[in-house]
């Protein structure tokens, strides 16, 4: 009988209990517990499972026998998950992942360590993923695009074809990226905006807001 692969969650949030709840779906991994930072260290369980200070990792769950899975937001334009996910690995730890079964995902993508591709996402052929990324729910990554190390793609990016994602860079939810650009390293762009030309690396592009209208629902007429 094959032995299932045991996993330490990083994070103690939303993000961490969407981790468990995927990672459960597949038979072949068995997560362990969590971990955080002692300073954040809040409750001893989560989800019936023990959450320990990761300052104390490798004794309680050695890296010998445990893998990693960094499940944190995009704080501070990634950084968090950035760094974490480098001292997991100087500390010795592999990583799991999870690729989404109703994800298209095709097989000549090359995925990096510590990913997660969630229920939907279409990503094409070609396209390389760099490690600790994410891609949410219903993301186009289009052919030939390269998504550098630690992206945080938000459910409904499309990313058309050959783009270039520089690492740390946050997509929101139904961001859109044109065909042929590049997008700086540590970017934000904001739920539902269109990017038409390349960017500068740290810079921030929102879209407009919706327009209130003086009127009450009632008066439309669908």
């Amino acid at each position: 009988m094959e032995t299932r692969q045991k996993i330490v969650i990083y994070g103690n949030g939303q993000m961490a209990e969407f981790a468990w709840a995927r990672l459960g779906d597949d038979a072949r991994q068995l997560v362990a517990g969590f971990t955080v930072d002692a300073a954040h260290l809040r409750e001893p369980s989560l989800r019936g499972l023990p959450v320990v200070a990761f300052e104390e990792l490798a004794r309680l769950f050695p890296a010998e026998s445990h893998r990693m899975f960094i499940a944190v937001g995009p704080v501070e334009c990634n950084r968090i998950r950035g760094a974490r996910f480098e001292r997991a690995r100087e500390l010795g730890y592999r990583f799991a992942s999870y690729l989404s079964p109703r994800a298209m995902v095709a097989r000549d993508v090359v995925i990096g360590a510590n990913a997660l591709i969630g229920d939907g996402a279409i990503v094409q052929a070609f396209v390389n993923l760099g490690d600790n990324v994410h891609v949410g729910a219903g993301c186009i990554v289009g052919h030939h695009s390269v998504v550098g190390d630690h992206c945080f793609l938000a459910p409904g990016c499309v990313v058309a074809g050959s783009v270039g994602i520089g690492q740390r860079s946050f997509l929101g939810a139904n961001a859109t990226v044109r065909d042929r650009l590049q997008i700086g390293s540590d970017c934000v762009v904001g739920a539902g905006a269109t990017i038409v030309r390349s960017t500068a690396p740290s810079s921030v592009h929102v879209a407009p807001e919706a327009v209130l209208l003086p009127i009450d629902s009632h008066q439309i007429r669908f």
